[in-house]
């Protein structure tokens, strides 16, 4: 992946249902912009596309999403043990 020049971080929902029943995971990017703001991105899977974004330039936006669909079984692995509240524990 295309290095931002600086880290970021990745969080995830665990499994969601929209109002129409299908699931799917939300995705989050985060890095300082300074020291009161970040950039941020929204992406989901699947269709691993960024939904929403405030700083991150356009080909960052596209690493984000060739990210996300490199990277999703990881993803969804992360979102099976979110989900199962055995594990919340």
């Amino acid at each position: 992946m295309k290095n931002f020049g600086q880290s970021f971080k990745m969080t995830q929902t665990g499994f969601l249902t929209s109002k129409s029943g299908k699931t799917f995971i939300r995705i989050y990017f985060t890095r300082p912009r300074n020291l009161r703001e970040n950039d941020t991105a929204e992406g989901i899977i699947p269709g691993y596309k960024i939904l929403k974004s405030d700083g991150f330039k356009e080909d960052e936006i596209a690493a984000l999403e060739f990210y996300i669909k490199h990277n999703r079984e990881e993803i969804v692995k992360r979102a099976r043990e979110l989900s199962n509240p055995l594990k919340w524990l």
